[in-house]
């Protein structure tokens, strides 16, 4: 088996998300599964990358049509952890101003944009699969479909809504403890970084040039518009999982307490935390 630098950007991968993935874990214990935020989603991103790279490895011994559909797969739905993430963590600074301040944003619009999210990720796991029987069926590279996308116009409406909470928010960081504040500055440096991805991603989805094609594109335009924002997002977001205190309990509100992600409203139901030292 000889690798390629497909191959070897594989390996970096490896080296870099297996730990990753390990502190990842050891935040989620920290907060508490229901307290997670976008910790949660930054592990899954962790376990999608190392998946994906070893899909990718083993395609050089064994290229059979299951294992490019899973690569191609797996590629596809890293940003759908990438901003279900980010969605997690604004939802825990707008708990804060929603509490201190009075609602800037409702459970509903988190809700909304998580579906977007959702629908994007279904319909690039579809568009994936089809790629990769494409690229079976002519031997040669596969071009994006319309579901693939369809999956990508999901995810910039996603990730304008995202700049827009952020934006929101930062009017009303008084209201927010000193050190919840990190989680908007974590964000803003995350913003672009994942702006990046998404055009790559664009440009590999809705142009037919070979220097972004996921399979047999340019890979130092690969390393640097998509590799390397991962890399950086994650390493900004497991530091904001060891950096912001754990909450207490009573200290969520309904936003980042997942109660967005049901189907029926509910007003909001959590301790005032107004009498309380913030800082």
């Amino acid at each position: 088996m000889t690798l390629d630098s497909r191959g070897y950007v594989s390996i970096a991968e490896l080296v870099v998300y297996v730990p990753a993935f390990v502190l990842a874990i050891i935040i989620c214990i920290r907060h508490g599964i229901r307290q997670t935020s976008g910790w949660i989603y930054t592990l899954i991103l962790c376990l999608v990358r190392i998946v994906g790279s070893i899909c990718q490895l083993v395609t050089y011994s064994n290229p059979s049509v299951g294992l490019i559909q899973a690569y191609l797969v797996f590629d596809s739905v890293g940003l759908s952890p990438l901003l279900f993430a980010t969605l997690g963590l604004l939802s825990r600074l707008v708990d804060w101003i929603n509490t201190e301040r009075g609602p800037i944003l409702q459970a509903a619009h988190f809700r909304l944009v998580q579906l977007i999210i959702t629908v994007g990720l279904i319909l690039g796991i579809v568009g994936g699969v089809q790629r990769g029987s494409s690229q079976s069926t002519t031997g040669t590279i596969p071009q994006p479909s319309s579901v693939s996308q369809a999956a990508i116009i999901l995810y910039i409406v996603a990730f304008s809504a995202l700049i827009g909470i952020l934006l929101l928010s930062f009017g009303c960081l008084s209201y927010v403890p000193s050190k919840e504040r990190s989680i908007s500055a974590g964000v803003a440096i995350a913003l672009p970084l994942i702006l990046v991805r998404l055009v790559y991603s664009a440009l590999s989805t809705f142009t037919r040039n070979k220097t972004f094609s996921i399979l047999g594109g340019d890979v130092g335009v690969f390393v640097g518009m998509a590799v390397v924002e991962e890399f950086l997002v994650v390493i900004v977001y497991l530091g904001l999982g060891f950096v912001v205190p754990k909450l207490q309990k009573g200290q969520q509100g309904e936003v980042g307490s997942g109660q967005w992600r049901q189907r029926r409203e509910r007003p909001i139901k959590f301790t005032s935390l107004r009498g309380a030292n913030l800082t």
